[in-house]
């Protein structure tokens, strides 16, 4: 594994926390106006290097890294050598370095999940702010890509915090409307920001382009004033910092709204609510909590009943709450980019969701909505941090129902991969025997179902009418009995096994 390297600095200052060692890889699918590198593009060139020798070249200058120094990647564009710099940041986060990666988003996704979670700081180049202005400057029409990199960090495990920076042209975007444009641009990442910082455009690279034969896009145009340039970035973190407390006061209202709603469908009879107390001590997630402490979890939960059709959360949802199914049925989804709903998960009867968000407070990415009349019980995150946070049996129950929806999930990705409908079909029943059914007298399964055709078709990967017409053929075939539009029985369990094994 070799990578393809232009240039090493020893001892940066600019690129990154500390004192580091920054290696500037070869490669770039950006063609920037102002870019002062224009020899860093091609791929081909430079010299060759393993992750090993970055290793090796970082043990030299550590002693120079203090508490916040370490090792950077920059380019041209690392994440386009994306097997590489994953390998070389493996080895570095395994010796302890502090790790930092300069990009711009562009590269092979597949590598991003790898990537992100090993660093520490990243540089986000913010170039433009349109997809006009993006394409005009970079000559690409990666606008959107861009973005989807930007609001898909957390997806992709990155943790630490964000450094962003826009070189700023004079008569581009040396303006309060384009540092307005710059601050929306980062509010979906707004949490994981550290700094904003305005570059003033120089032309110390021009020189370059006349030794390679390049024509300079920007010939002619004068080096940003260095003091505009900083008056406008602090302009620019005045409204950043406006715009997290809007946001922040904005999801303070949001979840007195949620604990409001909450509130108002709160189980009034007294007689109900002790025998909801009474099942909920004897739970596992309660047996690891003090008997002197189970009183004042009781007292701080609260116990709702949720109809069908209603939301418990939706996507973007901040973890304020765990949610544990007493009584009901309720499904998780979201809905794809051509506006289809994808079922992922049917909750019922002691299943509880949300335990992980609130250990690692990520929000909720999917949607939870009732299928049936439920009584729900919300645990507030005050509660869950208060005497669940260190509970191992709690700890236990997260990673269980984790393990469970993840083999879940890939079974899931199986089904819809498959392009039998009737391989979709077999597989959803035999999930729903395993989840819901019944034994029958005569020896077949009763499935009682919460969900219509059209959730039926969503569950599976099939449009409402295939799922009627396949259950319909199934019936034909007597492998299953309909009864109304709310019964199934399998009645031939080997047959449905057939196709799916």
């Amino acid at each position: 594994m070799k990578g393809f390297l232009h240039s090493i600095e020893t001892m940066g200052l600019l690129d990154g926390p500390g004192t580091r060692t920054v290696f500037f890889l070869q490669g770039c699918p950006l063609r920037c106006a102002y870019c002062h590198n224009p020899d860093a593009i091609a791929r081909a060139g430079g010299e060759k290097i393993t992750p090993a020798r970055v290793l090796e070249i970082a043990a030299r200058y550590r002693s120079y890294y203090g508490e916040e120094g370490g090792i950077t990647f920059s380019g041209g564009e690392p994440l386009l050598q994306g097997e590489f710099v994953h390998k070389s940041l493996e080895l570095l986060k395994k010796e302890g370095y502090n790790t930092c990666v300069d990009t711009s988003g562009f590269g092979n996704p597949k590598y991003f999940p790898r990537i992100l979670p090993l660093v520490d700081t990243l540089i986000l180049d913010v170039k433009a702010f349109t997809s006009q202005s993006f394409e005009d400057l970079t000559t690409i029409a990666g606008f959107e890509r861009y973005l989807s990199f930007l609001t898909s960090l957390d997806n992709y495990g990155f943790r630490g915090q964000v450094w962003a920076r826009h070189v700023m042209v004079p008569g581009y975007t040396d303006n309060d409307q384009s540092m307005r444009e710059l601050v929306g641009i980062l509010k979906p990442i707004g949490q994981r920001i550290d700094r904003i910082e305005i570059l003033p455009y120089h032309t110390s690279g021009v020189q370059k382009y006349r030794q390679i034969g390049l024509p300079y896009r920007l010939e002619g145009v004068e080096p940003m004033d260095k003091d505009r340039a900083k008056e406008l970035e602090i302009g620019a973190n005045r409204m950043f910092a406006e715009s997290l407390h809007q946001e922040r006061k904005k999801a303070q209202e949001k979840n007195q709204d949620k604990l409001r709603i909450l509130k108002d469908r709160e189980v009034v009879s007294k007689a109900e609510q002790a025998e909801m107390f009474s099942a909920l001590r004897k739970l596992p997630l309660l047996s690891d909590v003090d008997v002197d402490d189970v009183d004042n979890v009781l007292a701080e939960v609260i116990l709702s009943n949720i109809k069908a059709g209603d939301y418990i959360f939706r996507t973007g949802d901040s973890p304020d709450f765990m949610y544990l199914i007493y009584h009901g049925q309720m499904k998780i989804f979201f809905n794809t980019i051509d506006g289809e709903e994808q079922i992922f998960y049917i909750y019922r009867d002691g299943d509880f969701v949300g335990g992980l968000n609130l250990l690692v407070n990520l929000p909720y990415r999917y949607v939870g909505q009732a299928l049936t009349d439920c009584k729900v019980v919300a645990i507030p995150k005050s509660t869950f941090d208060t005497y669940f946070y260190d509970s191992p049996v709690v700890l236990r129950s997260v990673l269980t129902k984790s393990f469970e929806r993840i083999h879940w999930a890939e079974d899931l990705i199986q089904r819809l991969a498959t392009s039998n409908a009737s391989m979709k079909t077999a597989g959803l029943l035999l999930k729903l025997a395993a989840r819901i059914g019944v034994r029958t007298e005569d020896g077949g399964i009763r499935l009682e179902l919460s969900m219509n055709r059209e959730e039926l078709g969503n569950y599976s990967g099939l449009r409402r009418e295939t799922i009627t017409r396949k259950l319909g053929q199934f019936k034909e075939l007597g492998y299953i009995e309909l009864v109304g539009n709310k019964v199934i029985i399998i009645k031939d369990l080997e047959a449905l096994e057939g196709y799916v094994l």
